[in-house]
């Protein structure tokens, strides 16, 4: 996977002019209907409407390394919810639910075997028009996986493909189509010219963050030794940073006849800082009736 992402972060892009004529698009509908053969086909691809993948992530974050288990579900056309699990210290295990269900905006965290003493805060949830925006990058997000994975366009957030040009290294080349949605959407798909799969997503959009406080003192809040006040006030966060993000693909596998990549890495402005393996995809797999209300 690190070959991969050299390769392509020094690819020499001659891109074709984005396409808004006739021609442009078709061109973009054939490349589509070819990724979506080497996935599987029509038939097969149509039948998903929900899959849920589960395995093991690695962060890189500015301080630390943080690594735990992930699962991601996913209902169309407008359902998506990320559960992680880590264990930053010790036998402390903090659950985070981030995700949508329609209009609905799914955040909760939970913190098991927490040792006296020690405060582990998420955020205080958005409102207004903060909300709002949370809920479009949801959005956003739910519409990145379905395009990443299953090469459609989401109902939740219809999309438009043009051709993009083509990619080019040494090592060889790759179509790009553009897709364009409500509002900002905005991504290009890189399809591998020998095999059509995805093999990278590449937009512009808000750097994943993590803040992780912890509290060592009193458990009543009060004064430390020597009449020190508790630091119990949690930092403000940094204000959001939209910057560039790549999406790569790879280690496709099939799963009741289609192809999935079972490997992903995250790119922020050029430098790799998530990497997720899913050990298991399972399609179309019976929710739960709550699984999409972030408990």
């Amino acid at each position: 996977m690190q070959r991969l992402i050299v390769y392509f972060m020094s690819l020499a892009m001659t891109l074709g002019g984005y396409a808004a004529g006739a021609a442009g698009d078709t061109k973009a509908e054939q490349l589509m209907a070819q990724a979506r053969a080497s996935l599987g086909g029509e038939k097969n691809l149509n039948k998903v409407q929900g899959l849920t993948a589960t395995g093991t992530y690695q962060r890189t974050m500015p301080d630390r390394q943080l690594s735990g288990e992930v699962t991601i579900d996913l209902q169309l056309p407008d359902r998506m919810l990320r559960t992680e699990s880590m264990s930053p210290m010790g036998d402390t295990t903090i659950v985070t639910e981030q995700g949508l269900n329609g209009e609905k905006l799914l955040r909760n965290q939970r913190t098991m075997n927490a040792p006296p003493g020690m405060v582990i805060r998420m955020g205080p949830p958005p409102t207004g028009d903060a909300e709002a925006q949370a809920v479009r990058n949801a959005r956003a997000d739910l519409a990145r996986i379905v395009v990443a994975f299953l090469l459609t366009s989401p109902a939740a957030l219809p999309l438009e493909f043009a051709y993009g040009g083509e990619a080019e290294s040494d090592e060889g080349k790759a179509d790009v189509v553009e897709a364009k949605g409500a509002g900002t959407f905005a991504a290009r798909i890189f399809l591998d010219q020998k095999s059509h799969r995805p093999l990278m997503l590449t937009y512009r959009g808000v750097a994943p963050r993590v803040m992780i406080q912890t509290q060592q003192g009193p458990p009543d809040g009060g004064h430390g030794q020597r009449g020190e006040p508790a630091h119990d006030a949690a930092p403000a966060m940094p204000p959001p940073q939209v910057v560039d993000i790549t999406l790569y693909l790879d280690d496709y596998k099939s799963v009741d006849g289609v192809m999935l990549p079972h490997h992903m890495t995250r790119s922020v402005d050029g430098k790799p800082t998530e990497e997720t393996t899913f050990k298991t995809i399972r399609i179309n797999p019976a929710f739960k009736p709550d699984t999409f209300t972030a408990r």
